[in-house]
């Protein structure tokens, strides 16, 4: 029976990539250890992980040597020898972060990183992006909502009639399409954009209204993500998005490009115009912002408007996240067991391994981080 190694995430992240119940479905192929404390921020407790067949082990060194496959949502390797070679199962966010690989050069190791797998009906069941961002686009309008000085939905009392509260949605992908439904619940009234024309009955038939600006550059193999845009398109989509966001009371930017810079969709001159109380949520801050003054990690405060660049919004939802993460780590590593033997000529596992045996092998990353 194979060894699975569960490890304890940072000390920011709640996140846990495997929950007691994706232990009970591994059970059958792996013996599961799992590092103290694991899951107790998600709301997973060690008695729970017992009970579904793991053993607690007292940190992250000794989970490493007892299993052969290490798992974790987003932390790196320590400075740990290894014993013999380990394949190392996660969700890095390789192209965003370069140096994540570095501490598995040299060592004897594998890496797999499902920031990666192809968008593909076989590969939907590990499709842990599309997890994550359904999250964040639900977190971000409750956010929103907590943070805005007006209630979303219209509201009829003795003292008048309140208008619901505008909401601007720019990017229709996974969290976009979450945040409109999520928006529409609570009675806001929503527009949304997306360069790709393809999204527009998405939209429509969440109830929202959508911002057409025509002479997008689309890609049909761009795996369902916006590609980047001409200088000339970017400048009429500003000019557009500045009017929306002018009379918006809530904006949520959603936009990002894998393995490039965020587009910048709120300028610092739009933002100077919009309402006092007004807010923005930027889920691409990790990316660089798609808002000109958003800084990472930080809630900005600009004449009374919000910014807000949290990266680690996911830990407010953190135990819906570990489960969903969980059932898609534990979809990869089935898969993995039954068909690493064809590694070379299977997409899914070709597409997401970054490092073999300590050498960078996506070419992507071999041309960046050699430029670091």
């Amino acid at each position: 029976m194979k060894k699975l190694g569960l490890l304890k995430e940072g000390i920011v992240d709640k996140i846990v990539a495997l929950s007691p119940s994706g232990v009970e479905k591994l059970s059958a192929d792996f013996q599961v250890f799992v590092e103290d404390g694991a899951g107790q921020l998600a709301g997973f407790t060690n008695e729970m992980y017992k009970d579904s067949g793991a053993i607690i082990c007292k940190d992250s060194k000794e989970v490493i040597v007892n299993s052969d496959i290490l798992l974790s949502f987003s932390s790196r390797i320590g400075e740990y020898k290894l014993n013999c070679k380990k394949v190392f199962i996660g969700f890095f966010n390789v192209l965003n972060d370069k140096t994540v690989v570095l501490p598995y050069t040299n060592i004897e190791a594998d890496v797999y990183s499902l920031d990666l797998i192809p968008r593909s009906t076989i590969a939907q069941a590990m499709d842990i992006i599309s997890s994550v961002a359904s999250i964040s686009g639900y977190q971000a309008v409750l956010t929103a909502a907590e943070m805005s000085p007006m209630v979303v939905p219209m509201v009829t009392s003795a003292g008048g009639t309140l208008k619901p509260a505008k909401f601007l949605i720019l990017g229709a992908g996974v969290a976009g399409l979450q945040a409109i439904a999520t928006a529409k619940r609570l009675g806001a009234s929503v527009k949304a954009f997306d360069v790709r024309k393809n999204t527009k009955n998405e939209v429509e038939s969440l109830g929202a209204q959508f911002i057409e600006i025509k002479g997008a550059v689309e890609n049909q193999n761009a795996g369902g993500y916006a590609v980047q845009q001409s200088a000339e398109y970017l400048d009429l989509v500003n000019k557009r998005i500045a009017e929306e966001c002018i009379n918006a009371d809530v904006v949520i930017t959603t936009a990002k490009i894998p393995g490039k810079q965020a587009p910048t969709l709120v300028l610092k001159s739009t933002v100077d115009k919009m309402k006092p109380g007004s807010v923005i949520i930027d889920l691409a801050a990790e990316n660089g912002g798609n808002c000109e003054l958003t800084r990472r990690n930080e809630i900005i405060d600009h004449n009374g408007v919000h910014i807000v660049g949290l990266a680690s919004m996911l830990n407010r939802c953190a135990h819906s996240v570990s489960t969903l993460a969980s059932n898609n780590f534990t979809s990869f590593i089935k898969y993995y067991l039954n068909h690493i033997d064809q590694e070379e000529s299977n997409e899914i596992l070709s597409s997401t391994k970054v490092v073999s045996n300590g050498k960078i092998i996506n070419q992507q990353l071999i041309n960046e981080v050699n430029a670091l």
